[in-house]
């Protein structure tokens, strides 16, 4: 455990069954301008419901029906998601949900949730995005630089993906800003422990949420480096000596390694890893309120 209790995390993504509510609840909404039909040959498949960066899917065979989109973007409008989601604001996202589409959280079964948090960053972020390596056994599987998705890292595992992205050039902010966050992308591990539904989720201590993104965020293969004479060490910035050493030698010469390029970056680099640590318990703190 690396905090204090907390009550509240910031979360963004959101995928759910929707449970309690049936497909005449959607289809005889005025809000939903222009459904999407969905056709397998003459059939039916299913039917897209939008609506300010949300959408409700509901499938004809099993009268299913799918939630998902951004509850920090609907905040706004659907608009973006780089200011802070505070517990105040997500109170207002929830009740514009329950007044204006009847969905509360406990219709909400989750099966994704993202969390995490915007942060000034110690370093440019592009400069942070570019010296991520590994995370555990997992190199980068996504790094994009364009108009549209701004810069952006993601590793991915089987039960989570570690995000990590410059949401400022994102939104062609003036400011930097550096976005963190994990998508759980399989909740059975939080569903045994009775956290079922949004509402679960809100009403439970959140500690465990920001103490796993500051423990994935440790966990990062991190060059930082800042002496240019210590070409010796150059070889930490591949991702090939990393694999090498994960396959090749012990767990114990691997850690050796790792504690050792950690100890380098705080002695002869910025210590950015630790500095956005501190960053993130500061903001989580601040968010509480």
């Amino acid at each position: 455990m690396y905090t204090q209790s907390f009550d509240y995390v910031p979360v963004d993504f959101i995928k759910a069954e929707v449970r309690g509510m049936t497909p005449e609840d959607f289809s005889e909404n005025p809000l939903f301008q222009n459904p999407k039909s969905i056709f397998k040959g003459e059939l039916l498949s299913k039917t897209i419901y939008t609506y300010m960066n949300l959408s409700i899917k509901v499938f004809e065979n099993n009268k299913r029906i799918e939630f998902s989109g951004s509850l920090h973007a609907f905040y706004n409008d659907g608009h973006h998601n780089y200011n802070d989601l505070s517990k105040g604001r997500l109170k207002e996202a929830l009740k514009r949900l329950r007044e204006r589409l009847n969905i509360r959280p406990e219709n909400l079964y989750l099966l994704h949730l993202e969390w995490g948090y915007n942060i000034t960053p110690p370093k440019d972020s592009n400069y942070i995005i570019d010296r991520l390596i590994q995370h555990k056994s997992v190199n980068k599987t996504v790094g994009i630089d364009c108009k549209i998705e701004g810069k952006y890292t993601q590793f991915k595992h089987s039960t989570r993906i570690l995000k990590i992205y410059n949401k400022g050039k994102q939104f062609k902010l003036n400011d930097e800003m550096l976005r963190m966050e994990i998508k759980q992308t399989n909740w059975s591990k939080y569903r045994l422990q009775g956290i079922v539904t949004l509402q679960d989720f809100i009403d439970c201590d959140k500690t465990q949420f920001i103490d796993e993104l500051l423990h994935q965020w440790k966990r990062v293969v991190f060059y930082d480096i800042d002496n240019t004479e210590t070409e010796e060490y150059y070889k930490y910035q591949t991702s090939t000596f990393w694999d090498d050493t994960r396959q090749n030698k012990s767990n114990k010469c691997f850690k050796y390694h790792f504690d050792k390029l950690k100890r380098l970056n705080e002695t002869q680099g910025f210590n950015t890893q630790n500095l956005i640590e501190e960053i993130l318990i500061k903001k989580g703190n601040q968010l509480q309120l």
